[in-house]
């Protein structure tokens, strides 16, 4: 199924904002799953109701709403030692002075 007949099929029940075909990064083809961002929650909950479980092209399709991404993990705080610019003297000369 393409990006068309499935919003074409999700649009029976509801507006629908995005759809989004997972494909194959080499090859382009299809995954087998997509997602399908709609602009209500009741349209979303008739679509999940009308849609999950039936069959299309001899597949059985699970609708359902997607589960929330976790969030990336927070950086650990550690402190950075100074920079400090300009040439280190050589060893020998830090007590010579000129």
């Amino acid at each position: 199924m393409d990006k068309t007949e499935l919003l074409e099929l999700f649009s029976l029940h509801g507006l629908v904002d995005l759809v989004t075909v997972i494909t194959d990064k080499d090859t382009g083809v299809s995954q087998g799953y997509g997602f399908i961002h709609m602009n209500d929650e009741a349209g979303a909950d008739r679509a999940i109701a009308a849609l999950n479980g039936a069959e299309i092209d001899d597949r059985k399709i699970t609708v359902r709403v997607a589960d929330a991404k976790p969030e990336p993990p927070k950086p650990v705080y550690q402190p950075q030692r100074p920079v400090v610019k300009g040439k280190r003297p050589r060893r020998g000369q830090q007590d010579k002075r000129y």
